[in-house]
């Protein structure tokens, strides 16, 4: 009998349904999502958002992730007990019990616009580094945004994220903070980062989510959403939101969601 839970295992066995069902939320079918408040932090019909079989996500707290860290997110709990309540209420994975009752630790298995320039993508990225996966990306999502752990370069022990323009020109990197390096985003010194909309090269018609940093539109889009954007900037401008608002009208999208 082992003494702990297999992730993998758990997650492979345990769909986003049984989750939904065993956490007894009420969320409301729209297409391929549920939607409905988060029950810990409030909000609308859409705060929370879960995209089976891809993830969750919390507009409220602006965090996501698998079936486990919904479970996680919803009990307040770290993911080891969180998935120890999965296993049990939804009977896929035996936990053993010591004499006492108590459920053992458990252990996680690893887890162009006119006038510019293409920059050619940074071929010394690392997807798989511990330090991505600690901000909760995935190599998968990092993999598929071009972004990774810069071991050298301006971007140096941080996450390097590739920044595109409208029409999907590589334009610069952004370097996220891991861990409490400042500030959180640094940019190239002949970069402007409010003249961007990050993400914008993805969006497609239907409804626009904006969020605070390009973190966020990463962690959304790994739990499954689609057309979230950010600004690069702490405040925002006029010119920033004419910029959104142009955006909206190419895709005649008539809210965006904050």
């Amino acid at each position: 009998m082992p003494s702990f839970v297999d992730f993998q295992e758990l997650k492979a066995k345990v769909g986003f349904d049984q989750v939904i069902q065993a956490l007894g939320l009420t969320l409301k079918k729209h297409g391929h999502q549920y939607r409905g408040c988060c029950p810990v932090h409030a909000g609308n019909d859409r705060t929370l958002v879960v995209t089976p079989p891809k993830g969750f996500y919390c507009f409220a707290k602006r965090e996501g992730g698998d079936q486990i860290a919904l479970v996680a997110h919803v009990r307040q709990c770290p993911p080891k007990e969180a998935a120890a309540f999965l296993a049990e209420r939804t009977g896929t994975v035996q936990v053993p019990r010591t004499r006492n009752g108590t459920v053992p630790g458990t252990v996680p298995a690893p887890q162009p616009s006119p006038g510019t320039t293409a920059l050619r993508p940074l071929d010394y990225l690392v997807p798989e580094h511990d330090g991505v996966q600690a901000l909760g990306i995935s190599p998968e999502t990092a993999k598929e945004f071009g972004a990774g752990y810069a071991g050298k370069g301006i971007m140096r022990s941080r996450l390097a994220i590739p920044i595109h323009d409208r029409a999907g020109t590589l334009l610069a990197y952004c370097g996220r903070a891991i861990g409490d390096q400042q500030p959180v985003l640094t940019f190239p010194n002949n970069f402007h980062p409010e003249g961007v909309i990050f993400n914008a090269n993805r969006a497609t018609s239907g409804e626009l989510h904006l969020v605070r940093e390009p973190l966020e539109v990463l962690t959304a889009h790994q739990a499954g959403l689609e057309n979230v954007v950010c600004f690069l900037t702490e405040g925002i401008t006029a010119q920033q939101w004419e910029m959104l608002a142009a955006l909206q009208d190419e895709l005649q999208c008539e809210r965006v969601f904050f």
